[in-house]
């Protein structure tokens, strides 16, 4: 009789501590919700802010660079064939 006991009260111990950590659970949940927001209009704001710009100039000045950098594999010959043109000019 007494192990029944026992084991009654174990178990209202058992749901008293889940339903403690389920409202646990939610207050942490409701704390943090407006941390959450905060961080999801934070990340907006430095993504159009701060990224689209830098991406966009980024691609700009890609798109003006790139016949530099195809050239720039062509610089040792431009430059031997310089040395030649020095060479049969004096």
């Amino acid at each position: 009789m007494e192990i029944l006991s026992v084991l009654f009260i174990a178990m209202f111990v058992v749901v008293f501590l889940k339903l403690f950590s389920i409202l646990l659970h939610t207050g942490i949940f409701l704390l943090a919700l407006p941390f959450k927001i905060l961080s999801v209009f934070l990340s907006l704001f430095v993504v159009l802010a701060i990224l689209l710009p830098l991406g966009i100039v980024g691609a700009v000045a890609g798109l003006l660079l790139a016949p530099l950098v195809i050239l720039a594999f062509l610089l040792p010959v431009f430059m031997i064939f310089y040395g030649i043109y020095i060479l049969i000019n004096r």
